[in-house]
């Protein structure tokens, strides 16, 4: 990361116990392996465990304690860098894109896939203990042109829930070209059941848009603004929906896995309005479950962020759709 960036990156977090985590520092989470990679950031309480790997820029382990990931790691890709002769290393895991995908045909040509200016590199890493007992840590990437930013996500794990907090930001080093999101993807090992909701009066066809393959995933049950989609013979497809309340649930068995977004300013949101999209790989390999902010153009020195929470919940794998979309409706205030 050059001068300009550190600076900008001092800038943003000053007074953060990040800035002052070193290995050496008594609150420093120091690095550990994980399956092939020599460091990486393990963050765990008596509910979950957390494991980030900067090599990767990802969170590649989201479990409750003691039990099997969520997440998807790809068994070809574990432990190595990024590939140098690809664009697109698809480990698996949680990670952000800075420009959204209606946007890459401007830099690439094609919208797949990611342009050169996206492609996967290693993140610094920092992690820690906070005062009140909280564990975190900070990725942070430089992207230059046509981004010109620097990108923060830091992750921060309750002290007693699986529940993990992800703000994100972006500081910008020089003009952005194109315009940002905040798209942040969690990919789920072989989820059964999707859950999202969508707008009665929603912009979309039955709440959604078609935007690969013929249809959506599965077959959909409506449960009152909620829809449920059985992934389990799902084929290739992906989907987007236009709910102002973004927050989207994925159930592996008796574990589910909720991803809430909430953006502090407003505007267009991309790919035609999606603020969720859902990408289902198909034959029950993997989902995608993804949330992004609207689009914003950042000038030097400037700065936008929104906050995520990715919570684990336990259910019967037999809870009916509508009962389990009942439960993650989000309460009234």
């Amino acid at each position: 990361m050059n001068v300009i960036c550190r600076m900008l990156v001092i800038m943003l977090l000053t007074g953060c116990a990040s800035l002052r985590v070193k290995d050496t520092d008594p609150n420093a989470i120091l690095p550990e392996a994980y399956r092939g990679w020599n460091r990486a950031y393990r963050l765990e309480n008596d509910a979950a465990t957390v494991i980030v790997v900067p090599e990767t820029g990802r969170l590649m382990h989201l479990g409750l304690r003691d039990g099997v990931n969520v997440l998807r790691n790809d068994p070809a890709l574990l432990g190595k860098a990024p590939l140098e002769e690809s664009t697109w290393t698809n480990y698996g895991g949680d990670w952000l894109w800075p420009v959204a995908q209606s946007r890459w045909p401007g830099l690439n040509k094609v919208d797949w896939p990611p342009p050169a200016a996206l492609c996967d590199a290693a993140w610094d890493a920092y992690a820690w203990h906070e005062p009140d007992g909280r564990q975190s840590c900070l990725l942070i990437r430089y992207y230059g042109t046509p981004v010109n930013a620097v990108v923060m996500r830091q992750f921060t794990l309750d002290p007693g829930r699986p529940l993990v907090t992800v703000q994100q930001r972006m500081v910008a080093a020089a003009d952005a070209t194109v315009p940002l999101t905040l798209w942040s993807i969690t990919q789920i090992d072989s989820p059964q059941q999707v859950l999202f909701p969508v707008r009665a009066n929603s912009a979309f066809d039955k709440g959604y848009k078609v935007m690969m393959g013929d249809a959506p995933p599965g077959p959909m049950t409506d449960c009152d603004e909620v829809l449920s989609c059985d992934l389990i013979k799902a084929d290739l497809s992906k989907i987007g929906m236009d709910t102002p309340v973004p927050w989207i649930a994925a159930r592996k068995h008796d574990v589910v896995t909720v991803v809430r977004a909430s953006h502090p300013f407003s505007g267009e949101y991309p790919d035609g309005g999606c603020s969720l999209q859902l990408f289902a790989m198909g034959r029950g390999k993997y989902a995608e479950i993804e949330t992004l902010s609207p689009e914003f153009d950042l000038r030097a020195g400037e700065s936008l962020g929104n906050t995520l929470t990715i919570e684990l919940l336990t259910c019967h794998p037999g809870m009916s759709p509508c009962r389990l979309a009942d439960r993650l409706r989000p309460e009234e205030k």
